[in-house]
């Protein structure tokens, strides 16, 4: 039984995920963590609690009496010598053993070798009549050679050296003439020139294989001489005689054999990695797991032997083994091969030196387990120090019955491997054979020229309260968009009450502002703005992230106060407002508390009041993170502006390429002769406005991307009313070539309701087809049932900052955020696949985190100057929106890749046409490829 502490279903959960993750790619690619689960205890209580954690964890990965996952638990092997223990030899050799069914045995020919090796140099380490010179001579590179060929060949199951060694020898009752031959012919030809061979694959495969070749990588050898078994016995034999010195000698001989045997084992996992093609790789949808006891660095206690049991004996010398292993992983981590092996161990590590100069641990300490399920995800090479996660569990949490394990179920197979690759085999070969039949009569299939509609989502929630959550189900609702704006205000109202009466009692607090634009009482004119989805994801991650502060026994996280202040109408006040801010800022500074402002959030909307505000922002140092507002030239602001959404640079680009090569005119203009089939745009006419920041940025951007001809109409900025715009349109649409001309919308939304009514109502296209590219802007109206007259003659795309709701490659993070969003503003909410809610959250989430890593480095000061230089530093984490990473020195660009949907408009249901950018850190699957198998390419960002 596990034990049941605070979040342990979320982290049996994660473990079970990460021993078999959804996505098998990620098997192949970055290392998860370690995890050292702290237990806790004394004596025999200590040991009973490890291997009870021990118990429960295996059962997770055996099923029916068999394994159905590859793991290991070395020290259940462990040969009587605490404290010499290389933990890798029992890794290697256990994970071969009971595989599951079906899936074909582990081969692990590079460890074997080396396991041969390293157990020939301790024989000849511990072999006291032999000196130094003599100790040389046994471990020359030929004698290694020899002994471990002789070894092979004399096992029965040797395969082909056994039977070639056997016809090297003569056999029993021979005659002369037969023995003669034997010995002049059989031993060159069937023992000595199968040796050569044998020792000259070996250096082949590990010396100069570019791709397996991970001896030469790990010791550098460029340009390999002799065998590998003379290379090698340069790195055995000054160990074998290090072995023989003082005990911090045998030390660090036993450490330098526990790095080439993981590395052995690494480079075997690799080549056993996980694939598509292959009976063997699509059988590989799980990672190795080593199930570690940690018995605690000091003398055994009093009765802790006999009650670890399997788990372990505990005591100095067993953990000594265990630091030797972690601080081999440590060394190897990011190596090929690490991506598919998950190192969890279960004890006391307190006191494990786990570390030296250049192979330095990210120690994720946490007390609630539901912590490290969200920290159990892929890492970064060269970007970050390595994380070890070490979760605690509390004495209490072993009181009462625990939690039962279910056992995971990884995919099963009718048969075998071997089986599967001869059907394979033969129906490549009548594949390959009705090819060549038929090749004379091949034509180049047609392309696809169905419209790309998209695949409409059926949103599926799962109301569920945040974790604690006083709140009561549906108190963001409201009879109208004013009332839910002002229930928004008043719940982060409450929770700034909250923080300031836990700062009395000794907890970091700090302001955050939030400046948006008024909230018509008009519904019609409110449904235009996202002011109330973006305050209700500023409130989900403000109630969130100060909820794991108050958890936080170590109080080394921040309280954020939300001030809200209204801008006015279209942001008219912006920068009057912005002035009292770097006013209060500079006066907060010296308060330290919750009134000191650590940075700005807000600017949904690219305009030059929010452009000024910002610029005023940032000459008063003030950090700033922009929600929606997408204009490049709000990045102007200066280093202290850092935007969110992706820029309209970057969103023009795909929408143009996805204009011009996808799909989505229909071929008829009559809507009610549709047959499913469109064309591509070859021209295009925009309508933007040239007095909007926002607008006039967009369409010039889309323009200048557009590879056909292109006309621009200036409204409303321009002479013509909407009407006058939409006859124009039309016009265009009826000249010679207007069938392939896409209308790009670049103006506000409320011009764009005005334009359709005119369109259907004034002019003689009036209910033909018509296809629109938007932006962001339409979302609301869109989601609202705006153009739902419009919806069987008006095709309409426009694009998203997130998936829709509950598509089947939403992140967890993002789940989780519909999920508690749907629990406090119910499931009918339209804005549920806007973006403004998770941008507003992941804006607050940013800034915290800066306030935090400001926290832990300087207590004394935690302010608006603190955070700006966090800021500087690499952000990258899961945000509800997509990954969130802002490289170092990054200046007022948007995150890297930022994610970017493309949505048609299908009524009540957005359907997905096209999605770019980066979605999830867990799955390489980020989209950078987009239309029928792939066919197009995504705007990639140049990192730094």
């Amino acid at each position: 039984m596990f034990p049941n502490a605070a979040g342990a279903t979320e982290f049996l959960r994660a473990f079970k995920r990460a021993v078999y993750p959804d996505d098998w790619k990620s098997l192949r690619g970055r290392p998860l963590p370690p995890v050292l689960l702290k237990t806790g205890g004394e004596g025999a209580r200590a040991a009973q609690r490890w291997a009870q954690v021990l118990r429960a964890l295996e059962e997770a990965l055996r099923l029916d009496g068999r394994k159905a996952v590859s793991y290991a638990r070395p020290q259940s092997w462990a040969t009587g010598h605490p404290g010499e223990e290389l933990l890798t030899l029992h890794v290697g050799r256990l994970l071969p053993v009971d595989p599951p069914r079906r899936t074909g045995k582990l081969k692990l020919r590079d460890f074997e070798l080396v396991d041969q090796l390293v157990e020939l140099a301790r024989a000849v380490a511990d072999e006291p009549d032999l000196d130094v010179p003599e100790l040389q001579r046994s471990l020359s590179g030929r004698r290694l050679r020899d002994s471990v060929y002789e070894l092979r060949a004399d096992k029965a199951d040797g395969g082909v050296l056994h039977k070639l060694a056997q016809l090297a020898t003569p056999p029993e009752g021979a005659g002369a003439v037969v023995t003669t031959l034997v010995r002049l012919f059989g031993k060159p030809v069937c023992y000595k020139l199968p040796r050569r061979i044998w020792a000259w694959s070996w250096k082949r495969r590990l010396l100069k294989s570019k791709k397996y070749g991970w001896y030469a990588r790990w010791l550098h050898i460029s340009s390999p001489t002799g065998t590998f078994f003379d290379r090698v016995s340069d790195a055995l034999t000054p160990q074998a005689v290090a072995m023989r010195g003082s005990a911090e000698a045998r030390e660090r001989a036993l450490f330098e054999l526990e790095k080439l045997l993981l590395r052995a084992l690494l480079g075997d996992l690799h080549r056993r990695r996980a694939g598509r093609f292959g009976p063997w790789g699509r059988r590989r949808r799980t990672r190795r797991v080593v199930l570690l006891a940690l018995p605690p660095n000091q003398a055994n206690e009093a009765g802790a032997t006999d009650a670890a049991g399997e788990a372990g004996t505990g005591g100095a010398a067993e953990a000594r083994d265990v630091v030797r292993f972690l601080r081999a992983y440590r060394s190897a981590i990011y190596e090929p091969g690490s991506g598919s092996l998950l190192v969890f161990g279960v004890g006391c590590p307190d006191g494990y030196e786990l570390e030296e100069p250049g192979q330095e641990w990210d120690w994720q300490r946490s007390t609630n387990l539901a912590v490290p399920a969200q920290q159990l995800t892929p890492m970064t090479p060269g970007r970050h120090t390595p994380r070890i996660l070490q979760p605690t569990v509390q004495d209490a949490d072993f009181e009462g019955g625990g939690l039962p394990v279910s056992a995971l179920r990884p995919q099963g197979f009718p048969w075998g491997p071997r089986p599967e690759f001869g059907t394979e085999l033969a129906a490549v070969t009548v594949a390959l054979a009705l090819a060549a039949y038929f090749v004379a009569d091949w034509r180049q299939p047609p392309p696809d020229t169905h419209c790309l509609d998209g695949s409409p989502v059926a949103m599926r929630v799962e109301p569920e309260p945040l974790p604690g959550g006083p709140f009561a189900q549906g108190v963001l609702k409201g009879a109208t968009v004013k009332d839910e704006y002002d229930a928004a205000r008043q719940r982060i109202d409450e929770l700034n009450e909250r923080a300031v009466a836990a700062e009395k009692k000794g907890e970091t607090v700090r302001k955050v502002v939030y400046l948006g634009s008024s909230v018509s009482a008009d519904p019609e004119e409110a449904e235009y703005n996202g002011e109330v989805p973006e305050l209700r994801g500023i409130w989900l991650a403000q109630a969130r992230l100060n909820s794991e502060a108050a958890a936080d026994p170590e109080n080394s996280k921040v309280r954020l106060v939300v001030d809200v202040r209204d801008t006015g109408h279209n942001f008219k006040n912006a920068e009057r407002v912005a002035q009292q801010v770097v006013a209060e800022t500079k006066e907060g500074q010296k308060y330290q508390d919750h009134r000191t402002v650590v940075g700005v959030i807000g600017f949904s909307e690219s305009r030059a009041e929010t452009k000024a505000a910002a610029a005023t922002l940032n000459d008063g140092r003030v950090p700033v993170i922009s929600t929606t507002a997408s204009a490049n030239e709000m990045q102007e602001a200066g280093e202290y502006y850092r935007p969110l959404a992706p820029s309209n640079d970057r969103e023009t680009r795909v929408e143009a390429k996805f204009a011009h090569s996808g799909p989505i005119i229909e071929e008829s203009s009559d809507p009610r002769k549709n047959t499913g089939y469109c064309v591509s745009a070859t021209r295009a006419v925009v309508v933007k406005d040239p007095t909007d920041l926002y607008s006039d940025d967009l369409g010039d951007r889309f323009r200048k991307n557009f590879p056909g001809p292109s006309s621009v109409m200036e409204y409303p900025g321009g002479v013509a009313s909407s009407a006058q715009t939409a006859e124009k349109v039309c016009a265009r649409m009826n000249e010679e070539g207007g069938q392939r001309t896409v209308l790009y919308w670049a103006s506000r939304v409320e011009n764009f309701n005005a334009f359709l009514n005119d369109y259907v109502g004034r002019t003689e296209c009036a209910y033909r087809n018509l296809t629109v590219i938007g932006a962001n802007e339409l979302t609301n109206s869109a989601l609202a049932g705006k153009f739902d007259f419009a919806k069987k003659w008006l095709r309409l795309y426009y694009t998203a900052h997130v998936l829709p709701v509950r598509h089947e490659d939403m992140s967890g993070e993002a789940e989780r955020f519909t999920d508690h969003y749907a629990y406090y503003a119910g499931e009918d909410d339209p804005w549920f696949n806007d973006g403004h809610g998770p941008l507003g959250h992941d804006a607050v989430r940013v800034l915290w985190d800066a306030t935090v890593d400001a926290k832990q480095s300087s207590e004394e000061q935690v302010d608006s100057v603190t955070v700006k230089s966090k800021l500087d530093n690499e952000i990258r984490f899961q945000g509800v929106s997509g990954v969130i990473h802002y490289q170092k020195a990054n200046e007022s660009k948007p995150p890297l890749d930022k994610a970017l949907v493309i949505v048609r408009y299908a009524g009540n249901s957005p359907g997905l046409v096209l999605r770019c950018g980066a979605f999830s850190l867990n799955d390489e699957r980020d989209a950078s490829n987009w239309g029928p198998d792939g066919a197009y390419d995504c705007p990639q960002d140049t990192p730094n």
